[in-house]
């Protein structure tokens, strides 16, 4: 049985001017299931930060009717409040819908080979349904489910 929880930790986001206020224009959002625990780090200027990798599917059919998946890994990036929130309530396993900014870098790697990659920069999260987790030795699980609302201070 599927029970869905709701941990929203989120900052205010910018609406767009004009007949379509309430609608929010080139901020993606990803639903999808997160690939392993959170990493948090400090930056060089001090400040807290917290990484992710998110997997995000998509199912379509090919010319002979076949149902294929494919699966996209999104790196996601929390800062400060976020990343410390992130790293009480995330884990490996849950399904988790996060908004934000795309930022695109350019790195040179320990081989001298240049590298171009991309991360969402989160402005907010929510945890859709956590991992279950196992309760006794035959293995039976427990649904960890639990309903969280956090505010962004």
């Amino acid at each position: 049985m599927f029970r869905s929880a709701l941990a929203c930790v989120s900052k205010p986001t910018g609406l767009t001017a004009g007949p379509m206020m309430n609608q929010k224009r080139g901020v993606p959002i990803l639903i999808g299931n997160v690939g392993s625990d959170v990493k948090e780090f400090e930056t060089k200027n001090g400040k807290m930060r917290a990484t992710f990798p998110l997997a995000t599917s998509n199912r379509y059919k090919d010319k002979e009717g076949n149902t294929l998946e494919q699966t996209s890994w999104h790196r996601i990036a929390l800062g400060s409040t976020l990343a410390e929130r992130a790293m009480r309530i995330i884990q490996k396993g849950a399904v988790v819908q996060v908004e934000g900014s795309i930022r695109y870098y350019t790195f040179t790697n320990k081989d001298g080979v240049e590298v171009n990659g991309s991360e969402i920069n989160g402005s907010s999260f929510q945890v859709l349904s956590f991992p279950k987790r196992k309760t006794d030795e035959e293995g039976q699980d427990e649904d960890h489910t639990a309903e969280i609302n956090t505010e962004n201070s």
